[in-house]
């Protein structure tokens, strides 16, 4: 019997087994909704008081125009009258790209020191904000066994790229997560349950499909650490507790049929 090839594609972010493409585990926690749509709706409204715009005259006309049925035609008829009423529908999203770009600054120095405690790299002095990671690795983690590590499931049928795993201080194995946000979201542990499966069931691999590491003992620790806080404190969970709910995750993922409506966009 063949052994299964898994690969992963940098370029395209697709993760394949034996040439079929495999679920990237950053998707499945699609289904589940991030509780941001206050902060969407602040960022509209602070668009608009900031311009001084009358909030009713627009929904007004909003509401006349939708009388003709067509509502994307009525939302883009205003955004044309409104400049305003466009940037504001879209503020979360440019808030949210200018987060990302400042997140992956972060997380890149981040995944610096993991590597140079591993021996991987040799830098000399990191971004300050990684200052409250260092002083929690030094106290909780004997040392990390991997950084920016790939994984697959094909019981699952996932790929992923795991941002650290760490050996703790109680001997345990944990799967790190860096996250931008500022604070760390149900859906966040789930996702890290998922790499933490992968592993235990396969082991470690590079991008190319190369196994690197076998784990000697189950990954049994998750860690989410968002450093998008003021006062980063990373966050620990236990995988048993989020097993069921992130394998259901998945199950959800696919029966609401998530997976087909992203390659209709893409296409």
């Amino acid at each position: 019997m063949n052994k299964a090839q898994y690969k992963f594609d940098e370029k395209e972010h697709l993760h394949t087994l034996n040439g079929k493409p495999l679920t990237g585990t950053s998707s499945v926690v699609n289904v589940l909704s991030k509780p941001l749509t206050w902060w969407a709706a602040e960022c509209a409204a602070v668009e608009c008081l900031e311009a001084g715009v009358k909030i009713p005259t627009i929904r007004e006309e909003y509401e006349k125009a939708k009388q003709s049925g067509n509502k994307s035609l009525a939302i883009k008829e205003l955004e044309k009258k409104y400049p305003i009423f466009k940037r504001a529908r879209y503020a979360h999203n440019e808030s949210k790209k200018e987060a990302a770009e400042k997140g992956t600054d972060l997380h890149s120095e981040l995944e610096k020191f993991v590597k140079t405690s591993m021996g991987l790299m040799n830098v000399k002095e990191f971004d300050k904000r990684t200052i409250p990671f260092q002083e929690w690795a030094e106290k909780n983690a004997k040392r990390f066994l991997a950084s920016e590590t790939n994984c697959y499931s094909e019981r699952l049928w996932l790929g992923g790229v795991i941002d650290a795993i760490a050996e703790l201080s109680d001997g345990s194995l944990a799967v790190i997560d860096f996250k931008s946000s500022k604070e760390a979201y149900p859906g966040q542990f789930l996702q890290a349950c998922l790499y933490a499966l992968q592993a235990n069931e396969n082991g470690l691999f590079d991008k190319t499909g190369t196994q690197h590491k076998k784990l000697d003992k189950q990954i049994d620790k998750i860690i989410i650490v968002p450093f998008g806080a003021e006062n980063v404190v990373p966050e620990i969970r236990n995988v048993k507790d989020y097993q069921q709910g992130a394998e259901a995750a998945v199950i959800l993922y696919r029966t609401l049929g998530f997976e087909e409506r992203v390659k209709t966009q893409k296409n």
